[in-house]
């Protein structure tokens, strides 16, 4: 059997395969050595994937001063693999006018130091304020390097992908327009990608859906994607008490029932879904009442996604079981997170946090994927993950054969 990854940002995957990657990084000089050498391969802004501050023996995110120590003098931005913080340099945050009067933007913010200039860390929605100024000078993958990486999924065994597309502004800078990207290539990719579109334009839906309809290829249309909060890593999944290691902060709510709503509809009247990112508590409650309303005014539940589901209360669990809504998870965050996450929500949290039997157990439909590339696209870690829990309440653990069912492929009509 073939696999299917639920949920995957094919350019992000191909950027990551052909950039600077830095994941492995031991310490911030580490860092600063490889964004050196990297700009000495380029002549443009410096793009960086899968920073990873856990990992680092300083335990901390680097400055954008730390970065002018490697390149002072070009863009850098580096991006941590939660994929909802980045860190720019003093360069890149001039060309994109941000400085101490630069207010915070709906939805996300910049660290500040005392005296109230950006730190350089960039969290949520303040990443398209430097993404949209840097995006020009940041080299995209080739459509060579996108065929070729996306063929390498084939020896993970998967035939198939759900694909997380920007029909604008893109979540990664350097990974150029996505969608036409993928559109252009239809003919030629070698695997089939299903896929949600995000944007907060009703007419931008539209205008991706026909053009991935008429494109002559592997493409799928499949709906929407939206927004309820960040990363339990980068302090900005939204939750109803504070972070442990951060009680100065609830996380960032980023969704606006109304506005959401409006673009639900536009999705589901086109003949779409819904895929909606919910990672804290409070975020997934606001993604089911969001979802609540849907189904009231008449959409098929089957066709409404939480994705990543990752806390949970127990009245979450029974109104998405009593809703009929799918949870898409991702498995491999188990391993990933293992070793610092205890540390962002506490004991009590702990013994909730990706609950994937009680999900089973309440008849919640599951879908599995890596969201590489944040996680690494092998099936095989979320299988192994969904059984093993890598430490997480082994209570919660899938059979061998339910964790397999999270990577089928989808039915299709």
């Amino acid at each position: 059997m073939m696999f299917h990854d639920h949920h995957f940002h094919p350019l992000g995957y191909a950027q990551m395969m052909t950039g600077l990657e830095l994941m492995d990084s031991k310490d911030i000089e580490e860092v600063k050595t490889r964004v050196a050498a990297r700009a000495a391969t380029t002549s443009g802004a410096v793009i960086g994937q899968r920073l990873n501050d856990e990992g680092l023996a300083e335990l901390r995110l680097p400055t954008r001063l730390d970065l002018d120590a490697a390149v002072p003098d070009r863009p850098v931005v580096l991006y941590r693999y939660c994929g909802h913080v980045a860190v720019a340099n003093t360069a890149a945050l001039i060309l994109a006018g941000i400085g101490t009067t630069t207010p915070d933007p709906p939805g996300g913010s910049f660290d500040r130091n005392r005296a109230g200039f950006p730190t350089g860390v960039l969290r949520e929605t303040a990443l398209l304020v430097i993404g949209n100024a840097i995006a020009p000078l940041a080299e995209a993958p080739s459509d060579a390097d996108v065929l070729e990486a996306l063929r390498g999924l084939l020896d993970y065994g998967l035939g198939s992908v759900t694909g997380m597309v920007s029909a604008t502004d893109p979540i990664w800078c350097g990974v150029g327009n996505e969608l036409e990207t993928l559109c252009r290539l239809a003919p030629d990719l070698p695997l089939d990608i299903d896929v949600y579109v995000i944007t907060e334009s009703a007419a931008d839906l539209v205008s991706a859906a026909q053009r991935i309809t008429e494109a002559d290829g592997h493409l799928r249309f499949s709906g929407w994607k939206g927004f309820s909060d960040g990363s339990f890593g980068g302090h900005t999944a939204a939750m109803y008490e504070p972070f442990a290691d951060r009680p100065d902060t609830t996380g960032t709510l980023r969704l606006y029932p109304s506005q959401a709503f409006a673009m639900a509809s536009a999705s589901l009247e086109i003949g779409g879904g819904v895929a909606l990112h919910a990672i804290g508590d409070r975020a997934n409650d606001v993604a089911l009442d969001l979802f609540e309303s849907l189904i009231e005014d008449g959409a098929d539940p089957t066709l409404l996604r939480v994705e990543h589901a990752s806390l949970l209360t127990d009245a979450a669990i029974e109104r998405m079981s009593r809703l009929g809504v799918t949870a898409s998870v991702q498995p491999a965050f188990l391993a990933s997170e293992a070793s610092w996450l205890h540390k962002r929500l506490g004991e009590e949290r702990m013994q909730r946090v990706y609950p994937f039997h009680t999900l089973q157990e309440a008849g919640v439909h599951l879908l599995g994927g890596s969201d590489s590339p944040v996680e690494l696209p092998d099936p095989q870690v979320g299988i192994r993950a969904a059984v093993n829990r890598n430490g997480f309440d082994p209570a919660e653990a899938l059979s061998v054969e339910q964790a397999n069912a999270l990577f089928a492929p989808p039915a299709r009509v």
